[in-house]
Formats: C-alpha cells, sequence, structure tokens
C-alpha cells in the first residue's frame, strides 16, 4: 500500500533541518547562477555586434527580451497550480542549458559564413527569456516557502551579496577573457574567430556552471503548497478598472517609462564598443560601475521609502532617470579618449545608480503597498506585461530611428536626445497621477544630506517577499 506521508509544523526538527540545509544550499546556488548570467547573458549584446549585427537588430534583440517574459509571466500563475514549483524551475534551468547550444552553435556557423544567423541568434535568446519567465516566479514562490519571514531581508542580503560579488568579478573576468582572445586574433590575423572562440568559451563556462546549479536546486527541499482560486480578475477586468485606483495609475506610469527608456536602452552598447571603440574590458567596466553605484545608494533609499513613501522616492529617482541618457551626450564634449572612459565611469553611472536604484525599490514596494496579498500575483503579472509591452514598443522605436538615421548628429546620440525628451515628459505629466496608498511622514531634503553614509553598507535587499500560496504544508 502507499505510504500517506504526515502533516507536520515548519517547527518539527526533520523540516527544520531542511529548510536549513536547503538555505544553506540555496546560497551557493545563487552564486553559480551568477556566474552563470556574468558569463552568459550579461554578453549577448557584444556577441551580436561581434557577428555584425547592425544598431537596428540590438534594437529589435532587446524588444523580444522585453516582451517574451511578459507574456509567458500570464500564464505562470496557472502553472505553479498545476506542477511542482521545483520541477518548474528545474525544467526552466535544464532548458536555458540545451538552448546554450544552438548559441554557441551560431558563432560557428557565422564565422563559416552561413546567412541569418544574427537573427537566428536573436530568436535564441527570445526563446531563452521565455523559459526564464516561466522557472523564475516559480522559483521566486518556492524560496517564499522557505525562508521564515523574520530572517527574509538579512537571509537575501547575504544571498545578494554573495551572488552580487561574483557576478561582477565574473563580468569583469569575461571582458578580460574577450580582450585576450581578441589580442590572439590579431596576432594570428583571424579576430573575428578568435573573438567569437572567446564568447564560445564564457558561454561554454556558463552553461557548464547551470549544470553544477541545476544539481544544487535538485537537492533543494520543496513544501507542498496550495493556491486558493479566489480574488482571481482577468487582465481585461484590471484593464477596464486602471484609472480608477492608484495601483492602475502607477502601472500606466511604469509603462509610460518604459517605453521611453527603452528608446535608448539597447544602444548603450553599441555606443561604447563601436562609436567609442571600448575594449571589451572598458565596456563591462562602465556596466558594472552602474550597478556598484546602485548598491551604494540603496541603504539610503531603502530609508526614504520607509519613512517618506515610494511615490516621494520615485518623484526623486526619476528626475536622476531623466538626466542620465543627457549625460552620455555630454561625453562628446570630454577632450581625451581617457577622459571619456573615466566620465562615463563616474558622472551618468552615479546619476544612473541612484536613480535606477531608487525607482526598482519603489516600483517594488508599491506593488506590496497597493495590491493585497491574494491578488498581488495577478496585479504583477498584468504590471510586467504593460511594463514589458511599452519596453518592446520602445526598443522598437529605438531600432526604427537608428535604422533611418538622421544627417545632424551621431544617430545613437541622437536617439539618446529622444529618449532623455520622452523622459521628461512622461515624468512631467506623469507624476501628477500618482498617490501615496499608506501613512507617510512628509519629506526633508535634508534628510537625503544627514543620512547618505555609503560605507554603512552596500547592500539592502528585498524588503519583502510575498507567498503566490494560501498555505504551505510540510511533510517529513
Amino acid at each position: 500500500m502507499r505510504r500517506i506521508k504526515k502533516e507536520v509544523s515548519v517547527e518539527h526538527p526533520i523540516i527544520a533541518k531542511k529548510i536549513n540545509a536547503s538555505l544553506d544550499l540555496s546560497v551557493r546556488e545563487g552564486l553559480l547562477s551568477s556566474v552563470s548570467v556574468g558569463s552568459g547573458l550579461s554578453y549577448f549584446s557584444p556577441f551580436a555586434l561581434a557577428m555584425s549585427a547592425t544598431s537596428t537588430q540590438i534594437g529589435i534583440l532587446y524588444a523580444i527580451t522585453y516582451l517574451f517574459p511578459s507574456l509567458v509571466q500570464l500564464k505562470t500563475s496557472k502553472l505553479i497550480e498545476r506542477f511542482s514549483r521545483k520541477k518548474l524551475v528545474l525544467i526552466g534551468v535544464l532548458g536555458k542549458i540545451l538552448l546554450w547550444i544552438p548559441i554557441i552553435l551560431t558563432g560557428v556557423l557565422f564565422y563559416f559564413r552561413v546567412p541569418y544567423m544574427v537573427w537566428f541568434f536573436i530568436g535564441l535568446v527570445g526563446l531563452f527569456y521565455g523559459v526564464t519567465a516561466i522557472s523564475h516566479p516559480a522559483w521566486f514562490s518556492w524560496m517564499g516557502s522557505l525562508v521564515p519571514e523574520d530572517r527574509r531581508g538579512k537571509y537575501f542580503s547575504k544571498r545578494n551579496r554573495v551572488a552580487g560579488f561574483f557576478g561582477v568579478v565574473t563580468m569583469v573576468c569575461g571582458a578580460i577573457i574577450l580582450d585576450a582572445s581578441k589580442k590572439v586574433g590579431v596576432h594570428f590575423g583571424d579576430v573575428v574567430g578568435f573573438t567569437l572562440l572567446g564568447f564560445g568559451l564564457l558561454f561554454l563556462i556558463s552553461a557548464l556552471v547551470r549544470i553544477w546549479s541545476l544539481n544544487l536546486l535538485r537537492k533543494q527541499y520543496e513544501p507542498r503548497i496550495k493556491i486558493k482560486k479566489r480574488d482571481y480578475f482577468s487582465f481585461r477586468q484590471f484593464l477596464k478598472k486602471f484609472r480608477e485606483n492608484p495601483f492602475g495609475r502607477f502601472t500606466l506610469f511604469a509603462g509610460a517609462l518604459s517605453f521611453v527608456v527603452a528608446i535608448a536602452g539597447p544602444f548603450w552598447a553599441v555606443y561604447m564598443l563601436r562609436n567609442l571603440g571600448f575594449s571589451y574590458v572598458w565596456y563591462m567596466l562602465v556596466t558594472v560601475s552602474s550597478v556598484i553605484f546602485q548598491l551604494i545608494f540603496l541603504p539610503l533609499l531603502g530609508k526614504v521609502s520607509d519613512k517618506f513613501g515610494n511615490v516621494r522616492l520615485i518623484i526623486i529617482s526619476s528626475w536622476a532617470i531623466v538626466l542620465t541618457p543627457l549625460l552620455w551626450v555630454g561625453s562628446i564634449f570630454v577632450g581625451s579618449d581617457l577622459m571619456v572612459k573615466l566620465y562615463l565611469l563616474f558622472v551618468p553611472s552615479i546619476i544612473g545608480g541612484f536613480g535606477w536604484a531608487g525607482y526598482n525599490l519603489a516600483v517594488n514596494n508599491y506593488v506590496y503597498d497597493a495590491v493585497s496579498g491574494p491578488k498581488r500575483g495577478f496585479g504583477v503579472a498584468y504590471m510586467n506585461l504593460i511594463i514589458g509591452v511599452g519596453m518592446f514598443l520602445g526598443a522598437g522605436l529605438g531600432s526604427l530611428l537608428a535604422l533611418t538615421g538622421v544627417s545632424f548628429m551621431n544617430p545613437l546620440l541622437f536617439i539618446f536626445v529622444v529618449s532623455a525628451l520622452g523622459r521628461f515628459l512622461v515624468t512631467f505629466f506623469g507624476l501628477r497621477f500618482l498617490r501615496e496608498v499608506r501613512h507617510v511622514r512628509k519629506f526633508s531634503s535634508n534628510y537625503l544630506i544627514k543620512e547618505f553614509q555609503p560605507m554603512r553598507g552596500i547592500v539592502r535587499e528585498v524588503h519583502n517577499l510575498e507567498h503566490l500560496a494560501e498555505k504551505v504544508e510540510h511533510f517529513k
């Protein structure tokens, strides 16, 4: 006869041991996942450029990475109702591992002059991000069932500090490998071949590390989950009422801002690698610097969110986001090549790091404040869809601008100016419709100066992590 497992509480010694072991494994898995991303996904755009992708193709590449995950996530909650979350995560990670084979193959075929490899690569990247959209929400829910509520901030701070550090190191090491491959290619008279070989090595490392990560995920404990179908509302119902509530207006603002931001988003890599002629190391240093400044500003911005509300934080950070592309345009007024590199390493990175750290934190926390727990999964999925569609359309418009070009200035700089103008209009007209949904203090600008202490802490992660489930069951 089949043995029926007895339900027990989370405090049961056997369950507590399983959970603690799984949380330790998850820290190690996060490290490996970050290394895989740092040696793989971070180099999708440079890889496409190495295969002679046009600026328009880079824009399309970004566009599909925004749209595909948003569409897939509409069905994610239904999948979690029907299948084990652990199984969904394992299938998703395995799918990404298998996709590395044709991705690497595109570089080989391009070297042997097989046509349309850039378009083939773009399609594969869309599939890659679509698979990610299936596995990540399931993982998010799974971890929510394991991490105790009173330990979430501390645990995820530790996990993300470890993952973030190794991710940054991996991206820089990857850039060193690519520059070395390019130099060897110059020596042997085959720059393209050896550069593509360097990318192939990085992608192989990403795949192998993911296999290791998959093994750790397989060992982690998953409690059962019960999903209740109450409080469901369709996307059509959401659209009918979005102008009548604060969350709906906030979602519209976020979608509009995503649209104008994505106009320029695909072309930072093109500008650095192709127009400015940066090495892969300098390209990655500028890219990483913005992330580092985001981590530095997070402790201060988290306090602003707690004390003065997320709408106030969005107001502050949005104007920094408006300014960022104009600061990139300002690079044309900097003298020497070295000064341009140092300028981009610090000036736009500091302002952009401040803006995006505050905006992303405020967006996540506003959802928790504005949408009740049972409805939150659907609300987040619909908001992500609108943001994804906005970014898809914005990247598409940027690609069109890159294709047509202008005669009076560099086409990429013109795209940056158009994005900045769009950001200004959305921020100027859109902020007035946002409303705080909880009681907060009156804002004081002196608080920013008094509380900015970057060395007190570098990372503040995960204010709240919500279960998609109503109830979690643990079994011996």
